[in-house]
């Protein structure tokens, strides 16, 4: 009877660490700039991150939220607040490497990791 239950005790911490493995999905870090035009800017932390947008005349434009990368549709979903409301953006999202260059798609703009 005890050797019954702490295999099921087992079995249920390895399912457990499992699911929490799969829920944390896919994620990413540093710093990613726009390639052509080198005015956007994201920073990836956990999963956070941070769009900066430089407008040349005035002020940067920043924005920060949380995303998630949905590796089998090929998106990125970014979630943010403005003016008090919660807004949300999905993208096509491509990752990967030219040479030795890390490179990230979102939408159809290229961003080279720094």
């Amino acid at each position: 009877m005890k050797k019954t239950i702490k295999i099921t005790a087992l079995m249920i911490v390895v399912v457990l660490a499992v699911f929490a493995l799969v829920a944390c999905g896919k994620t990413l870090s540093g710093e990613y700039v726009d390639a052509i035009t080198n005015n956007v800017t994201y920073e990836f932390s956990g999963k956070n991150y941070t769009k900066t947008t430089d407008n040349i005349i005035g002020a940067d434009t920043v924005v920060e939220g949380k995303y998630e990368i949905d590796e089998d549709a090929g998106t990125i979903t970014f979630t943010y607040e403005v003016d008090g409301e919660e807004k949300t953006q999905t993208e096509s999202f491509v990752e990967g490497t030219e040479g030795d260059v890390e490179y990230i798609k979102i939408g159809i703009v290229k961003f080279n990791k720094k």
